[in-house]
């Protein structure tokens, strides 16, 4: 299941970093983090779900909607300007009379085009004892879901004791994935990291590992 996602957000010559990750069902609360400079914490929200689980509702697909749904809400709220120092700029401000209203959608959408954030779409993971782990990941458009090609990709493997250790690493192909086996130390916990970049953009997703 995954547990967070975390994205690097452009917007007015800086750059914010968006987290989302889920505390889990003994602390079922989904919190997002924003970051930017060197580390500053500006934002946070939380979403508490313990009504889903108290209603019999509450399962890994319902979990993962609700974490998917706030990190993109929390993302748009960065690049509509909510964070700026003064505040998000009135509705229309860069509108100019002169112009018909399709224009200006029309050259928003073009100051739009490759704007767009990516997200990691984890669509296999399997692994056996005494056997390589196979996975299958698709890269693809945030807002459109149309796929991503050339993405770098890098796969680490983080122990719960120990150094981390590079298990894949690829770039996706013309259709968005990547596919390949990795080698993981059998009987040992721990976490592995999916990072792609395309560009400036870094986004990375977490799979647990659970002992074989």
């Amino acid at each position: 299941m995954i547990t967070g996602y975390n994205t690097d957000v452009k917007h007015d010559g800086k750059v914010y970093h968006v987290q989302t990750e889920d505390k889990g069902t003994q602390n079922p609360v989904i919190e997002t983090l924003i970051y930017v400079g060197g580390g500053q914490i500006i934002a946070s929200k939380q979403y508490n779900y313990a009504t889903l689980i108290s209603g019999g509702k509450c399962d890994e697909r319902a979990v993962s909607d609700l974490l998917e749904s706030q990190h993109r809400r929390m993302m748009r709220w960065v690049s509509g300007g909510k964070y700026d120092a003064n505040g998000p700029p009135p509705f229309g401000h860069t509108i100019v009379s002169a112009r018909s209203f399709d224009e200006v959608v029309l050259e928003f959408l073009k100051s739009q085009e490759g704007t767009d954030p990516i997200e990691i779409v984890v669509e296999e993971f399997l692994a056996a004892p005494g056997k390589p782990a196979s996975i299958r990941l698709l890269v693809r458009n945030g807002a459109t879901e149309a796929p991503v090609p050339a993405a770098q990709v890098a796969i680490t493997f983080s122990p719960a004791t120990g150094k981390p250790a590079k298990a894949l690493a690829g770039a996706s192909g013309a259709d968005g994935r990547l596919a390949g086996k990795l080698t993981l130390p059998g009987g040992v916990p721990g976490t592995l990291l999916v990072e792609a970049r395309l560009g400036a953009q870094l986004v990375s997703v977490e799979i647990p590992v659970e002992p074989s």
